[in-house]
Parts: C-alpha cells; structure tokens; sequence
C-alpha cells in the first residue's frame, strides 16, 4: 500500500508463533503498524488498555479457548463499528464459524486482499491509498442445507497462490486416484518469491525463509512422536501450521505435501494410498530441496 502519514493499525490473532510472526513481518513491509495476540483471550486483553482500537483484525478461526463467532462477537464489542474483522485460515471453517467476522481469507493470501478489503470497508481512505485492482467480495455458502449469511464476504486466494486441499471436518480425507499421473510440483512459487523480495531487504527475506524451514523441522520431529503414538489429532494440527507458513512464503512443494497430509491424517488407508506424499522423510527432503534452492540466491 502507499505511504500514509499515520500507518493503519492491525492486530493479528494466532495461535501459532510462526503464523503470527510472518504476518507481521510481512505486514509490516506494507506499511502497517502491527501488534499480537496468542488467543482470544489475549487479544481482549490488550484491546481492552485504552489504546484506539485496530483499523483492522485477522482473527484465525481454529484458536483453543474463545474462537469463531463467539471471538468474533467480543471483538466487535471491544473495537466498535469501524475495525474491519477479518477471520484467517488454512481450511475453509463452517459457516457458523464466520458469522460475525466482515469477511474471510483463505491462506495463504497476497497483501493486497488486505488493502483491498480495507479499502471497501473503509471508504474515508484516501482514494489515492486504495489499491486499483479492487476486487468484488462474493457471498460465502454456509454449511450444507443452511443458508448463507448476506452480511459475510469472502477474499479468495489468487490463482498464483498454491490451490487448498479440501477439507470437510475432522474427518475429511484427500482422495488420490490410484491411476493418476504423478504431478510435477515446483519447490517455489517464483512469482510469490519475486514479490516477497521487492518488499523487504534481502536479508529479511533470507530470515524469514530460515525462520518457516526451522519451524516445518521442528514441527516434522514432533509429528514423528505422534504419528507413533497415534494422535491424529495434534498430527493433523502440526500439518495445518506447516501448510500456512509454507503457502504465505510460496513454498509450493511443501505446502502441497502438507496439505495431503492434514486431509489424510493417520488414517491407515489414506496413508497407504497417497504412499510417499504422506511420508515424513519426504517431507523433511522438501526442506531440504528448498534450502538447497534459497542458498544458490545468496
């Protein structure tokens, strides 16, 4: 976004410090002022020390403790009219989820869904400030046989960003032809990598990517333990956090890989099926194609 004399204020709400601290870096490269929270909880706390409330508010739906709408609902309460609630996730949350929330972004998202959104939410913006390729929002469905909810828009990834694996529920599975082809997946989104690196000294840049490699090698040990333990559960939500880091950063191979395993979890089935995209080592070689990549652009 352009330069403004007072930076738009943004409160970012995860769970995940990896999530948290990219968006901000990322964010801030744009020319935002951005602060914080690990919870719900958190976020009301700060919101509530006096301080002029968020111009905007990226709230991710699958937070422990307070989350979804009921989040959404305290926000409102705590900012007033003007703050802009954006709900932010890896999959596509119920509907229910975002009924209070002024709309939802679908990771990994590009910058300028967010200064398009503020832009339409916002009309005493400067019209100079506004972004020129202003999308139209559509109308979310709601869950199936329910109706949707006028009031909620949606901000769709761009068609440069990696494509979303599908997810239903808990219980949702990717399904992988046996007779498919195989797909040749690159390791990076170069367009996502060429925006990144106009936007920020290079040395951040290198940061941030060193930052998502060790987060995705710590989070793969621990999905070692668990897939050993059978905890499907946290396995399926370390998966989830490596697919948002990887997609905000255009890690294409990774987050792809990532998403095949949050939809077919530890399901003994799937996981024959899918044969090595579910593997782990597969997994921690794609972090290691992607460094070997980065380190040939020092």
């Amino acid at each position: 976004m352009g330069s403004l004399s007072i930076p738009l204020r943004v409160l970012v709400v995860d769970d995940d410090e990896m999530s948290r601290d990219l968006l901000a870096v990322l964010l801030e490269a744009e020319g935002y002022a951005v602060q914080s929270a690990e919870s719900g909880e958190a976020a009301l706390v700060l919101l509530s020390q006096g301080e002029p409330p968020p111009d905007l508010v990226l709230a991710d739906v699958q937070l422990p403790g307070i989350s979804g709408s009921l989040l959404a609902g305290e926000l409102r309460r705590a900012c007033g009219p003007t703050t802009l609630l954006l709900a932010i996730s890896g999959s596509q949350p119920p509907g229910d989820a975002l009924s209070r929330f002024d709309g939802f972004l679908l990771k990994p998202f590009k910058m300028d869904k967010i200064a398009a959104a503020l832009a339409a939410h916002r009309p005493d913006l400067d019209p100079v400030e506004a972004p020129t390729d202003r999308e139209k929002w559509v109308v979310v469905s709601g869950p199936a046989k329910s109706a949707p909810n006028p009031k909620l828009v949606s901000i769709h990834a761009s068609a440069s960003s990696p494509r979303p694996a599908s997810n239903r529920g808990a219980r949702a599975r990717t399904q992988i032809p046996t007779s498919a082809k195989p797909v040749s997946v690159p390791v990076l989104n170069e367009k996502i990598y060429r925006q990144l690196a106009g936007s920020m000294p290079a040395q951040q840049l290198q940061e941030m990517y060193a930052m998502c490699l060790s987060d995705a090698r710590k989070r793969i040990a621990v999905m070692r333990d668990l897939a050993a333990a059978h905890d499907g559960v946290q396995f399926v939500r370390q998966a989830h956090a490596i697919k948002g880091s990887c997609g905000m950063l255009g890690a294409t191979e990774l987050y792809g890989m990532a998403a095949q395993m949050e939809g077919s979890g530890l399901d003994p089935e799937v996981t024959q099926e899918a044969g090595e995209v579910n593997s782990l080592d597969k997994l921690a070689a794609a972090c290691d194609r992607l460094e070997r990549m980065l380190g040939s652009r020092d």
